[in-house]
């Protein structure tokens, strides 16, 4: 056994030995032994294949996006990188998973915005937000509002007026929480009311608006590029601070008057809280250096995205302070917490 400990600890002993020396009690032999067996894990990490799971059925926005950065994350890191979709209860489930596995630095959740909204909308959360460490964002996409063409509205103006000409036929199509909350802070920044009509998914929730089922939706623009594209929907502005490459003339809800109504999707990557500080940065690296790639970027381009590279403690902010915004929301607008 104390081969096996030299062994491991390698270098590292020597700090084994002052401890002892130092203080001479088992329990600080104890601690410096797991400090070194800890230190020398993450100094070899990654030594087996990363699991990442995603909380959402294959095919969507954010399983690509995770098995672009995966592919190139397992090149960077020379081990494979499994993506693991695990979908349920709005991305709960996956995000459990995660918070729930061993801080070792081989389980890593990609996620959206749900991750942010999840623990402020359930009764009782299925986990602590602190049970998870932010590692990376991966990429941003804002919100655009969208309206079926045939209906008179051409710009943020003329939503409220709308609404209140045709109460008793204007509805709002969500699919999901991240459009219902975007569509509530508007509501309540705006000053109107709408009819939210829930869909199961953002394609379904596109097409009723395109159809004319309901004429409004507010959602990232990875969900329905290419129904603005053809013309079966209208984007009326992009909520951000600057305009867009993929939709030049559509102006932004600041140019529209609307300057705090900034809505974006985002994806980040998350691993248990406890992971070692050394293998949450090898990871940040990896993943920074992954959506910087060339090819990554015109990949997101085209869905309408932009890589981000944040460092672990700006992307930990960013984790933090989109919490307190949309429970915030949550609150003034009187959405029913959802039962587990």
């Amino acid at each position: 056994m104390q081969t096996a400990i030299i062994s491991a600890a390698g270098p590292r002993l020597p700090r084994v030995i002052h401890a002892i020396a130092t203080y001479g009690s088992f329990a600080c032999l104890c601690s410096a032994l797991f400090l070194a067996f800890a230190s020398s894990a993450a100094a070899d990490y990654p030594e087996r294949p990363i699991k990442v799971i995603v909380p959402y059925q294959a095919g969507g926005a954010t399983d690509f996006v995770a098995r672009l950065v995966a592919q190139k994350v397992s090149e960077r890191l020379k081990q494979p990188v499994i993506v693991e979709n695990r979908p349920g209860a709005g991305g709960t489930i996956g995000e459990v998973i995660v918070a729930r596995s061993a801080p070792d630095g081989y389980t890593v959740l990609v996620d959206a915005t749900g991750v942010v909204l999840n623990p402020n909308l359930y009764r009782k959360s299925a986990y602590d937000p602190n049970d998870l460490q932010p590692v990376a964002q991966l990429m941003t996409s804002p919100f655009v509002i969208v309206t079926n063409p045939g209906i008179p509205i051409r710009g943020i103006g003329d939503i409220a007026d709308y609404a209140r000409r045709n109460a008793s036929k204007f509805n709002v199509a969500t699919a999901g929480n991240s459009t219902l909350l975007a569509a509530q802070l508007f509501r309540l920044q705006a000053g109107t009311d709408f009819t939210f009509v829930p869909y199961n998914g953002a394609a379904p929730a596109g097409l009723s608006v395109a159809s004319g089922e309901t004429q409004l939706m507010f959602s990232d623009l990875t969900s329905f590029g290419q129904l603005i594209k053809a013309g079966k929907l209208r984007a009326i502005a992009v909520a951000a601070d600057k305009r867009i490459s993929l939709l030049p003339d559509v102006p932004t809800t600041a140019e529209a008057g609307m300057p705090d109504y900034v809505v974006a999707s985002w994806f980040g990557a998350f691993v248990p809280a406890g992971t070692s500080t050394e293998i949450v940065s090898t990871l940040n690296a990896a993943i920074n250096h992954a959506v910087a790639s060339p090819d990554v970027v015109q990949r997101l381009a085209t869905m309408g995205a932009e890589p981000v590279g944040l460092s672990v403690d700006a992307f930990s902010r960013l984790y933090r302070s989109e919490i307190a915004r949309w429970k915030d929301v949550v609150l003034r607008a009187k959405i029913p917490l959802i039962d587990n």
